[in-house]
């Protein structure tokens, strides 16, 4: 994901989970959540993705998850 991509990136201070959030503005106006979790949890996070994409493909109402990968931007 590029984060160049996104006109808007504001800090998400809430919630329990270690990751950063963020909500991002991309240049077409689309609003999503960011989420940015350490290195260390790539693999958990990835299994977590591939489960909820499954989820929401049962139609059951959740949040669209749209992307996984790595971000190495600085500045986020």
């Amino acid at each position: 994901m590029n984060v160049n991509g996104f006109k808007k990136v504001e800090p998400i201070n809430k919630g329990i989970s270690g990751d950063k959030k963020y909500c991002v503005e991309t240049d077409n106006g689309e609003r999503l959540l960011l989420r940015v979790a350490d290195m260390a949890e790539y693999d958990h996070k990835k299994v977590e993705f591939e489960r909820m994409q499954l989820t929401a493909a049962h139609g059951i109402p959740m949040p669209r998850p749209v992307d996984f990968g790595i971000c190495d931007e600085d500045g986020i």
